[in-house]
C-alpha cells in the first residue's frame, strides 16, 4: 500500500468520531491493508454489541402478522413461514380483497341485483387465492419451497385451507349488515367450497392459476347467463334463489362437487408432486 491510516485517525475512527466520508475511505483502506487492520483496536463491549446484534436479526427474522398468527397456534415455525408467503396472506392483497367485499357489500344493500352480484362475485375471491398460491409464477418463495423437505400437495394444501378461511372469516364478517337475507346471505358458501375443491382438483392436471382463471371464467359467465336468463320476468323479491346455484338444488350440487373434488386431489396427489419437480 502506498499509504496508511494515521495512528490519531485510527483512534477517532476506532471511537466512532470520524465522519461518514472518511469513515468509508478508512473502511476501504482496511479490506486491502493487513497493517493498518493489525493497528486498530475496538472496544470489546461494542464488537460484543454489535455482533448480538447481527445475532438477533439473523436468529430472529422479522414476521408478517399472518406467521405470528400461525405459530401463536402452534404452526410449526418451518411451516409457518411458508404458508405465510402465499401471496394472498400478504397485507397488499388482503387489503384489495377487503375493498372489493366492501364494494360488493354495498352493492348488495341496494337490491336484489346488487345481491346477487355479491353472492356470484364472493366464491370468486377463495379460487384466486388458491391459484395464486403455488407455482414458479406467482409464489415468492417458490425455490425455497420446492428445496423444503414438504411436500409440494402438503404445502399447496395448507396455503389452500388458509386462504379459504382467511377469506371465508372477511367475507363474513362483511356480510352481518346484509342478515336480514336470510339464508341466502351465506348461499356462497358452497359454490365457494366446490370451486375451490375444484381448483385444487384440476391443479393434479395443470397449473393451479390456469385452473383458477378456467373455473372463474366458467362461473361468472354460467352465473351472468342465468340472470339475462331471468330479465324477463320479476327483477323484485327473490332473484337470487331463483338463480340455480344458489337454489337448494344447486347448493347441493357444489356440495357433491366439493366432495369429489377433495376424492381426486387425495388420489392424484403425487402428480402436483411430479409437475412440481418438472
Amino acid at each position: 500500500m502506498s499509504w496508511h491510516v494515521d495512528p490519531a485517525v485510527m483512534e477517532r475512527y476506532a471511537r466512532q468520531e470520524v465522519g461518514p466520508a472518511d469513515a468509508a475511505s478508512i473502511e476501504a483502506h482496511l479490506v486491502d491493508c493487513g497493517a493498518c487492520r493489525a493497528r486498530l483496536h475496538v472496544d470489546p463491549a461494542r464488537l460484543d454489541r454489535l455482533w448480538a446484534g447481527v445475532a438477533d436479526v439473523v436468529d430472529e427474522p422479522s414476521r408478517n402478522p399472518v406467521e405470528a398468527l400461525l405459530r401463536q397456534l402452534g404452526v410449526r415455525d418451518r411451516t409457518a413461514r411458508l404458508v405465510a408467503a402465499t401471496p394472498a396472506l400478504h397485507m397488499p392483497w388482503l387489503v384489495a380483497m377487503a375493498v372489493t367485499v366492501a364494494l360488493a357489500v354495498v352493492a348488495a344493500t341496494a337490491g336484489d341485483r346488487g345481491f346477487l352480484f355479491f353472492l356470484v362475485l364472493a366464491p370468486v375471491l377463495p379460487i384466486a387465492g388458491v391459484a395464486a398460491a403455488y407455482g414458479p409464477r406467482v409464489d415468492p418463495m417458490y425455490e425455497l419451497t420446492v428445496a423444503a423437505p414438504m411436500p409440494a400437495f402438503e404445502l399447496l394444501l395448507l396455503r389452500s385451507t388458509a386462504v379459504l378461511t382467511s377469506t371465508v372469516l372477511l367475507v363474513g364478517v362483511a356480510a352481518i349488515p346484509l342478515a336480514g337475507e336470510g339464508w341466502l346471505m351465506a348461499a356462497w358458501l358452497l359454490p365457494a367450497l366446490g370451486l375451490t375443491m375444484a381448483t385444487l382438483a384440476l391443479s393434479t392436471v395443470m397449473s393451479p392459476i390456469h385452473a383458477g382463471v378456467g373455473l372463474a371464467s366458467t362461473w361468472a359467465a354460467v352465473a351472468f347467463l342465468n340472470v339475462r336468463g331471468l330479465a324477463g320476468g320479476d327483477a323484485t323479491g327473490d332473484l337470487a334463489s331463483r338463480v340455480l346455484a344458489f337454489s337448494p338444488a344447486g347448493q347441493a350440487l357444489f356440495l357433491t362437487i366439493a366432495v369429489i373434488g377433495t376424492f381426486v386431489v387425495i388420489q392424484r396427489r403425487e402428480t402436483l408432486e411430479i409437475r412440481s419437480n418438472t
